[in-house]
């Protein structure tokens, strides 16, 4: 099985529970292999096998257990990706 990893930022999580919600909501869907919620960072992480799990799936899981979800690399003012990122911070200094 291939897998890809992807991430979102939530909003609406207060506890420790909401995190373990949030795992337990986006780990039934079929062809997901781990998610990984931090609180403290407000993001979830997910591995998933992109032949059996649209992205947008676990986005879906993640609003049907309450809480708001955006890809983290589609943040307004927040660079895709790390090369990106190195590129961001040497052009506002």
């Amino acid at each position: 099985m291939e897998t890809t990893t992807h991430a979102w930022r939530v909003t609406g999580m207060h506890c420790t529970s909401c995190s373990i919600l949030i795992d337990e909501a986006v780990e039934e869907l079929d062809g997901v292999a781990s998610s990984t919620t931090s609180l403290k960072k407000k993001l979830t992480t997910v591995t998933l096998d992109p032949q059996r799990c649209d992205p947008d799936q676990v986005a879906e899981a993640i609003r049907a257990a309450g809480y708001q979800a955006t890809p983290a690399s589609e943040e307004p003012g927040e660079p895709a990706d790390a090369a990106r990122r190195g590129w961001f911070r040497r052009a506002v200094r």
